[in-house]
């Protein structure tokens, strides 16, 4: 039997940063993932100024190499159906996800075990036990004190701690292609397209000369057809040229927040990042599990030294992650207010009310449709 003050099953950025926090406090840590690091992850990869700010602070300095070309993200350009445009302040940078979270685990100072697939679980007062597979097939036997689950959206743990709750969220496809060619898509901004008649979820955006385009469609549904139809509505409008497809990835994912479906554990198994919910209307979940990470980790430290469960303490300290999540859902703070990564209000040249007039209209239409898709 392997044993752990804590294991931490996933190597995102809230296992990383649960790693960073626990095995700095002296636990014993043990990261569990499931891919070989690195691992590749359909995901725009913006770190928006909150990432930032807590990568620099905890992480230190982030090596150049972790970019991609051009590394300055400036807004979020949103293109309505009525052919209305507008930007939205981001003032982030862009990076690929496989070189970040390898950097990431690489500087959490945590054992790591990739290649390695969670199968059970079984919770006791005093710890979690856990089976897993090695890459060779082989089962491992493991315990720990304190479980903190960071696996992503379809997230295992999840499924085993609460069946009831995940059969009763709503699980979409998320389908990401790249493709070697020429455009004239403006470099530097992340544009997403309101046209729910295609997609729920549009966007591309270019990094290292590349066309990276992104589809959401529900389960059942063939995204290689909706991104056919994203590509016919796009590449005219953008002139793309010699187009040649250079990678494909997909992922499952889930929206919780708007039904209220999170799960953040039990007394001692600890759920952060996409895993318990924490996933905002634009889907950008990397601020919020990187904050959920730490809390995680200084939740598990703090109940072992104190001799209290630690999910009790983790609970209460993640809710102001969780309201910032539902605020990205309500229109109206979107529109007008700072609660999200992305927002209106710190625009360098604000609308007038009657831009603002009209793009709530837009919104609204959008979000109506959205929320009919939900």
């Amino acid at each position: 039997m392997m044993e752990y003050d804590v294991i931490i099953v996933g190597a995102g950025p809230a296992g990383a940063s649960a790693a960073l926090v626990s095995a700095s406090l002296n636990l014993k840590t043990l990261v569990v993932e499931k891919k070989k690091i690195p691992r590749q992850k359909a995901c725009s990869g913006i770190l928006v100024p909150a990432s930032l700010t807590f990568l620099r602070n905890y992480f230190g300095d982030l090596p150049d190499e972790i970019f991609s070309r051009p590394k300055e993200v400036r807004s979020m350009r949103m293109h309505f159906g009525g052919g209305r445009v507008v930007d939205a302040t981001i003032g982030g940078l862009m990076v690929w996800r496989d070189r970040l979270d390898e950097w990431l685990c690489r500087h959490a100072g945590a054992e790591i075990l990739d290649g390695t697939t969670l199968e059970t679980l079984v919770e006791k007062d005093d710890g979690v036990e856990l089976l897993c597979r090695d890459p060779d097939g082989e089962k491992l036997s493991m315990r720990c004190r304190v479980l903190i689950a960071a696996d992503g959206g379809p997230s295992t743990v999840v499924r085993l701690l609460e069946p009831v709750l995940h059969k009763r969220l709503r699980w979409y496809v998320a389908l990401q292609d790249i493709y070697e060619c020429s455009c004239n898509l403006e470099p530097g901004l992340f544009h997403f397209f309101a046209r729910p008649e295609i997609s729920p979820y549009l966007s591309a955006y270019v990094k290292d000369d590349r066309l990276v385009m992104d589809v959401v469609v529900s389960v059942g549904q063939r995204a290689t057809d909706v991104m056919d139809r994203f590509r016919a509505f796009l590449w005219p409008r953008v002139g793309v040229e010699k187009a040649s497809l250079a990678g494909r990835l997909g992922c499952r994912v889930t929206y919780a927040a708007p039904k209220g479906l999170f799960c953040f554990g039990t007394h001692r198994v600890l759920v952060a990042g996409e895993a318990s919910g924490l996933l905002n209307n634009f889907g950008e979940g990397i601020s919020s599990a990187l904050a959920s990470g730490l809390i995680a980790g200084r939740a598990a430290e703090r109940g072992l030294r104190e001799g209290v469960p630690p999910g009790r303490i983790y609970r209460e300290e993640i809710e102001g992650e969780k309201r910032k999540t539902l605020n990205t859902f309500d229109y109206r703070r979107f529109l007008f207010g700072k609660s999200s990564a992305i927002h209106f209000g710190a625009r360098s040249v604000p609308l007038s009310w009657r831009e603002r007039i009209g793009l709530a209209g837009d919104v609204v239409r959008w979000l109506l449709r959205m929320r009919k898709s939900r």
